[in-house]
């Protein structure tokens, strides 16, 4: 059966990969940043520094100094890069779907950026809770990543003190407690992000919903100037024909045999009347809409998701009332898709089936396993009853698939 698939996806970079360069960016510069210090010269004053120090010492006694202090840099070097391959790591998980391991994940960050202690990786996260969580969850993560870093830094304060046998620098906690205040500039710049994406996402679907709506009025206009072309040839053209054979009929009679050119101009003229008859009729019953130019219009329009679209030419025209009802239903199982199923690849399948006409959208998002039927579910599933089809939803791993069918009787409705 022919089918026309069309691949709609767009070659674009994905969001996590940006993150995720982002954050290996700051790793690296992270790392260099104690390379070029070298050993000797590398502030070891932090969370991964004093554990080297308690560590490394110990197990290098009677070696000479230099051998230590090399030693004690490179366990710290590869204790730091493997903190940020974690915490990178953590990044590409947490902006990846599916959103199920993203609470793990930001954990895993959390801990290896209080650890690193360094304020650009504290940054990265700060703007990653912004755009990941949900209002609420995100200042509550915010809140404890500021804690946790003020609770390091009060360590360290306190560590220097006995180490240099001196009062604690308050001031400079006091500071440093301050500097993490850019931590909720970089939270409320991640909240702004997120609402301009938000924004355009909602404007291209608006988009794509009225190109589609333009195509299938297109259609319905079409189909409705076939009509009227349709009633105009019935009502002028087939009545002066019908007049006409009924005048070479009555001419026929009355000149007899001596005028057979007119019976064969009756003839032509029956004839004539015939297909004008068959162009009427056939046209009268050829009042459907074809529904491929709409969808690949919707699906084209999605800002986000790799869309692919698959139509069986047989299941692309359908009368007025079905296609209006199935268009609608793929419609709203897209705007579903994009709300909740933080998807990043669909497919839209338009099929001829033994029973009638199949119509399936499938995600690959996070689908919850109870989904509760809103206006949006219960909407389509009355549309399509309507017609005698049906509604159901199917669990995929990963993802959901709306499969709406409708009836060849529905079709013929």
């Amino acid at each position: 059966m022919p089918r026309l698939v069309t691949d709609l996806r767009v070659h674009r970079i994905a969001p996590w990969t940006i993150a995720t360069a982002t954050a290996a960016l700051f790793a690296l510069l992270h790392i260099a940043a104690i390379l070029a210090a070298g050993p000797g010269q590398t502030p070891l004053h932090n969370p991964i520094g004093l554990a080297t120090i308690a560590v490394v010492p110990p197990l290098t006694q009677g070696a000479a100094e230099p051998a230590r202090i090399m030693a004690l840099f490179q366990a710290y070097t590869a204790a730091k890069l493997l903190a940020v391959l974690a915490m990178t790591a953590a990044v590409a998980v947490a902006c990846r779907p599916p959103a199920r391991r993203r609470t793990m994940a930001l954990a895993i960050q959390l801990a290896c950026v209080t650890v690193l202690d360094a304020l650009p990786l504290h940054l990265v996260l700060a703007v990653q809770l912004a755009m990941l969580l949900p209002w609420r969850a995100g200042l509550a993560w915010l809140a404890a990543q500021y804690v946790l870093g003020v609770l390091v830094d009060t360590a360290l304060v306190l560590d220097l003190a006995g180490r240099e046998h001196t009062p604690p620098q308050w001031q400079l906690l006091a500071y440093l407690s301050a500097e993490r205040s850019v931590l909720a500039a970089a939270f409320l710049m991640g909240r702004l992000v997120l609402r301009e994406h938000r924004l355009r996402e909602t404007l291209a679907h608006a988009h794509a919903q009225v190109l589609a709506t333009q195509a299938l009025l297109g259609e319905t206009v079409r189909g409705a100037e076939r009509l009227r072309i349709a009633r105009d040839l019935h009502d002028s053209i087939g009545h002066h024909l019908t007049a006409l054979n009924l005048h070479l009929d009555l001419a026929t009679r009355q000149a007899g045999a001596a005028a057979p050119a007119l019976a064969t101009a009756r003839a032509v003229s029956a004839d004539l009347l015939a297909q004008v008859r068959n162009v009427v009729s056939h046209t009268r019953h050829e009042q459907s809409i074809d529904l491929a130019e709409a969808l690949r219009a919707l699906c084209a329009g999605l800002p986000t998701l790799a869309a692919t679209l698959h139509i069986d030419t047989a299941a692309a025209r359908h009368p007025a009332p079905v296609a209006h009802a199935l268009y609608c239903c793929i419609q709203e199982a897209l705007t579903n898709t994009l709300r909740h199923a933080q998807a990043s690849r669909l497919t839209v399948e338009l099929l001829h089936d033994d029973g009638g006409t199949l119509a399936r959208v499938t995600d690959d998002g996070a689908a919850r396993r109870d989904i509760v039927e809103g206006n949006g579910l219960r909407g389509m599933r009355e549309r399509l009853a309507e017609l005698g089809g049906s509604l159901r939803l199917e669990s995929r791993s990963p993802g959901l698939a709306v499969v709406m069918t409708v009836p060849s009787g529905g079709s013929a409705a």
